[in-house]
């Protein structure tokens, strides 16, 4: 046997109905890039109110995340896998365990453990919530593709010496090498986001700091100005006379500038805090002009540095992209290929929109980057 045979091929009924489905994922995939292309979904850097309001209600993202990665990659596959496996009668080939079948199985659960599971926990999110629409739009082609993906497992026979063969071995390579530049990738961001969060605490605490000593000072400063006023209320019937009520007048003025609380132009008025210095909270990070939209994102985003970030904006992408098709390669089948090119239609235009987005709101922005690959794309 030269190539892997697939006893669903065997079953008409199981046939035509996995034809049916590879058929709704062709209509995905295409979907999926001319709607990216056209507009990105709403979800991190690209979301906006208004359109996520289009997209639904906003629920959580960490569990947004769970459910449409971590239910359809894990359980529903692996329940799908030993359904059919064990399905037909022992006698038949393809209910055998067999290395090939599950060292390419793991590869499909490893990666969604890690997707599913381990990134909601420790990835911190630009925003706490996702429009409902987000995570549905993934649980559903997650599903089919993972049906797809653990019956042709299950049910297929590989030759005895697919894993010495250079398909197999080259689509292994491929997969453990996307799959630590896609690691790498999310720890780099993750570490970035993460000072930055350490970063805006420490701003807050320091703007905290320095509000309740003005504060402070203000109060003095108004105790001294009302002293100021006192003083010369009591002009007339004092004993020193008119230059003794001036005196004092003075030297209340002279301890309110020394002690830095300031005094209003008025009639004695005391200053309040807004007479004094700006506060952080009155300009953005930048310096300058009051925190606005732009402000805000270049507080929640950074430029990432180091590695293939010194190349592309989208490294993480591009292990992705490297993980799979490894995956296909070894796996040589159509459900695989399938999900390569719907995983294609997703990563090459949000990478695209990445790039733009970075180059518009960091002009420091180098301009030498690519989006997805190096010195190409």
């Amino acid at each position: 046997m030269d190539f892997p045979h697939c006893a669903i091929n065997d079953l008409p009924g199981l046939l035509w109905s996995n034809v049916a489905l590879l058929s709704v994922t062709g209509i995905v995939v295409v979907s999926s890039f001319l709607s990216q292309f056209k507009d990105a979904a709403p979800y991190g850097r690209h979301a906006t109110p208004e359109k996520e309001k289009q997209w639904g209600p906003p629920v959580s993202q960490r569990m947004a995340h769970f459910c449409s990665d971590a239910i359809p990659g894990v359980p529903f596959c692996l329940a799908v896998y030993l359904i059919y496996s064990g399905a037909l009668p022992t006698s038949e080939p393809f209910s055998a365990v067999r290395a090939v079948n599950v060292v390419l199985l793991c590869g499909w659960l490893l990666h969604y453990a890690y997707r599913g599971f381990i990134t909601p926990l420790i990835m911190p999110y630009s925003s706490r919530t996702v429009s409902l629409g987000i995570p549905l739009a993934g649980f559903v082609p997650n599903c089919i593709f993972a049906y797809l993906v653990a019956v042709q497992l299950a049910c297929t026979e590989y030759p005895s010496d697919w894993a010495a063969r250079p398909r197999f071995i080259i689509g292994v390579v491929l997969y453990v090498v996307g799959t630590a530049i896609n690691r790498w990738a999310d720890l780099k961001l993750r570490a970035g986001r993460l000072e930055m969060l350490r970063r805006r605490q420490a701003a807050a605490a320091a703007a905290a700091a320095a509000a309740a000593a003005g504060g402070a000072d203000a109060a003095a400063g108004s105790r001294r100005a009302s002293k100021a006023v006192a003083a010369a209320a009591g002009a007339g019937t004092g004993a020193g006379g008119e230059g003794s009520a001036g005196a004092g007048v003075r030297e209340s003025l002279l301890d309110s500038r020394d002690g830095g609380g300031g005094v209003a132009a008025g009639a004695g008025a005391p200053a309040g805090p807004a007479s004094s210095a700006p506060s952080s909270t009155d300009s953005g990070k930048d310096g300058g002009a009051a925190s606005g939209s732009g402000s805000d994102i270049r507080d929640r985003y950074f430029i990432p540095h180091g590695g293939l970030y010194d190349y592309i904006a989208c490294p993480n992408y591009l292990g992705e992209l490297l993980e799979w098709g490894g995956f296909a390669l070894g796996t040589w089948s159509w459900p695989a290929l399938s999900w390569l090119l719907f995983c294609t239609s997703t990563f090459v235009p949000r990478a695209l929109t990445h790039l733009r987005w970075y180059r518009k709101t960091f002009p420091e922005y180098p301009r030498s980057r690519r989006a997805l690959i190096p010195f190409v794309l």
